[in-house]
């Protein structure tokens, strides 16, 4: 979870914030149009819905703990900015735009596919043994083998979008940065909340452009799920950047370390 206030430090000085925030609303439509995209959409939407279950999982445990009603660090950041004043905006793509961007990013390749084949068996094994055992009357055992089943289905789904997320991660970025680069040239100073993957590409791509800017990932307290992110101390579910903005003549804005 960010901590308070290293962000109310960032958004004292800013004026917009621009959230993550990936939209799969439009996936039967992209199934419709190519059904071949239909095991890594799959995969995607299961991946997404684990990742909110654990916030909820999160929140649940911050409110019993610290009596927080914490939902994620973009809504826990949104909140704050909307409190403050500040204009908030989601920039980010959605499931069809990033295909006719690159159709290629829902292509499953071969080496993961034989990665993923003899889980597949397996599952289908369990499957067989499960049905046996409860038409056996064995109800403990048939329980077990499908609990065991339906995770190796859902550790599947996560693993087949996994080269789809990694794919697209700069297709988005670049919307992002065209965003910031309009917002500077406009004389704003914004925050840009990111996932952990994002930084080094967004950074890097925003100073080839002459836009300083300031990472602040340490605004972040703990390592609630280490296995999403970095298990190193200060590198939690999310990373913060933010972009400084100068005047309409600048040709590069300084940005200003907050934290």
């Amino acid at each position: 979870m960010p901590r308070r206030d290293a962000i109310e430090r960032a958004l004292g000085v800013v004026d917009y914030v621009l959230l993550e925030g990936l939209s799969t609303r439009d996936w039967r439509e992209l199934v419709r149009r190519d059904w071949r995209t239909a095991i890594v959409v799959i995969g995607s939407l299961t991946y997404f819905k684990l990742l909110h279950l654990l916030i909820r999982a999160a929140g649940l445990y911050y409110r019993l703990r610290y009596g927080i009603n914490f939902k994620g660090d973009m809504r826990y950041v949104e909140e704050l900015a909307r409190r403050m004043g500040k204009r908030v905006e989601i920039v980010d793509e959605d499931l069809l735009s990033i295909y006719e961007k690159s159709r290629e990013a829902f292509k499953l390749r071969l080496t993961l596919i034989l990665l993923v084949l003899p889980f597949g068996i397996a599952v289908c094994r369990l499957l067989v043994v499960s049905v046996v055992e409860f038409l056996a009357g064995h109800y403990v055992q048939a329980t077990i083998s499908l609990a065991f089943t339906v995770l190796g289905i859902v550790a599947i789904l996560l693993i087949l979008p996994k080269d789809f997320i990694n794919a697209t991660i700069t297709i988005r970025d670049r919307k992002l940065i065209n965003r910031v680069q309009e917002l500077i040239n406009q004389g704003h100073k914004v925050l840009v909340v990111r996932g952990s993957k994002h930084v080094e590409y967004i950074a890097d791509e925003l100073r080839r452009r002459g836009i300083e800017c300031e990472d602040l990932s340490g605004a972040s307290l703990c390592d609630l799920l280490p296995f999403l992110s970095d298990s190193r101390r200060g590198k939690g579910l999310r990373r913060l950047h933010s972009v400084g903005g100068g005047d309409k003549g600048d040709r590069g804005a300084q940005g200003e370390v907050l934290a």
